[in-house]
């Protein structure tokens, strides 16, 4: 069974930012984002909308939707803008998680050739035997394990 994971999943931003102006970009722990968006929507509400549009609403009798038109499409801005966020880091992390996926031998670390097993050359040494190395040239490395391959 495939779990399917909630993390940055662009409907699941979309749908939370069209509830609340900036609620998709906390979700994707986009901070600073999120507060430009809800800082931009309280700015055009003070500054745009009329006082008899916000006890309309407050009253819940407000007939011409005309007057909180901006702060609508304000809120629509901020919910395409997570999910388009959150798509683009899907697609990131979808690349980089099938460039690790596909790794070929050439992406490996050399062989020791005391052990045979793989060893990080910039430590010195084998973390697996403790066989210590000089300081060599990448090529060296490769033709040491070209030739304890050949061994073999």
């Amino acid at each position: 069974m495939v779990r399917a994971s909630l993390r940055n999943n662009p409907l699941v931003a979309a749908l939370l930012g069209t509830a609340v102006t900036g609620l998709g970009h906390l979700y994707l722990r986009r901070w600073l984002r999120a507060l430009g968006w809800l800082g931009v929507t309280v700015a055009a509400s003070v500054l745009f909308v009329p006082e008899s549009a916000i006890s309309a609403i407050r009253s819940g009798t407000l007939t011409d939707p005309l007057p909180i038109l901006l702060i609508v499409l304000i809120s629509a801005a901020s919910a395409l803008d997570a999910y388009l966020i959150a798509k683009s880091k899907l697609q990131t992390d979808g690349a980089r998680a099938t460039s690790t996926v596909g790794a070929t031998e050439a992406d490996e670390s050399p062989a020791c050739p005391a052990c045979g097993k793989p060893f990080d050359p910039e430590l010195g040494f084998c973390h697996w035997c403790t066989t210590e190395f000089d300081v060599v040239d990448v090529t060296e490395l490769e033709q040491l394990d070209e030739n304890h391959s050949n061994l073999r």
